[in-house]
């Protein structure tokens, strides 16, 4: 039977933990590498509802984008994330900068999901440009958007030209529209944009796409699931259906 160390081995081929950005906390995070795994959960983040699934289906483990323990802890308190699973026994792998970097991961999940050719880099913030399959508005590419990210809403701005070249940079990876101009985007998706960023892209004739950061990266979700579905069939793996970051809109 796969331990948690296999699965972990697994994602290190195709998103290795080394290439995260310093001061992320991917890995083992929580558990013993060297336990056996029957069912497991994959989600973008670990909240109680999580480890209460995870609990339900009797799973050893959970598969987390982003990580449980980001800062040093001082005290494991009672009902938090970390001792909920310290408590029930379940273990945490997490892939998260790693995750937006690798081939098969965050960036080209957004990437591929707007339908968007010609992959290249954005050096600055891993993010990727390419070109659209016809031109748009932005108004259009914001519908686009909004369908194929499942979204109940986006902030997005015109720069008043069609679009034929856009950016995307998941998360809140506002600080990519730099690089986006440098490469000729006519439009740049995020998770998050500061306001300073949104006056650059008004500047220089960029139209931006505000997602959300759940919205951006939980795309990434069925792409684990397929691969360590895979990968590993003795494992019964599940995407998280009570993982919620609790925003509405109105």
């Amino acid at each position: 039977m796969p331990k948690i160390v296999d699965v972990y081995n697994y994602i290190d081929t195709f998103a290795p933990f080394d290439t995260a950005m310093d001061g992320d906390n991917v890995g083992i995070l929580v558990g013993d590498e060297n336990a056996e795994v029957t069912r497991a959960i994959i989600a973008l983040d670990i909240t109680p509802e999580v480890v209460y699934e995870a609990r339900e289906r009797s799973a050893q483990l959970i598969v987390s984008h982003h990580p449980i323990i980001f800062h040093p802890i001082k005290r494991l308190v009672a009902g938090s994330v970390p001792y909920l699973l310290a408590e029930s026994g379940i273990g945490a792998v997490c892939a998260h900068t790693n995750l937006d970097f690798s081939c098969d991961g965050t960036n080209v999940a957004m990437f591929n999901t707007i339908g968007l050719q010609g992959q290249e880099p954005l050096e600055s913030c891993g993010g990727l440009v390419g070109t659209l399959a016809a031109p748009m508005t932005a108004r259009e590419l914001a519908e686009l958007i909004k369908i194929s990210f499942n979204c109940e809403g986006l902030r997005f701005s015109d720069c008043g030209e069609m679009i034929t070249r856009a950016a995307v940079a998941a998360g809140a990876a506002g600080e990519g529209i730099f690089a986006a101009k440098t490469h000729g985007a006519q439009a740049f998706v995020t998770g998050e944009i500061a306001h300073h960023e949104i006056l650059f892209a008004r500047e220089n004739g960029i139209a931006i796409f505000d997602v959300g950061h759940r919205k951006c990266e939980e795309l990434v979700v069925p792409v684990i699931y397929k691969r360590l579905s895979a990968k590993f069939p003795e494992i019964e793996f599940y995407q998280s259906e009570k993982y919620t970051d609790g925003i509405q809109y109105i």
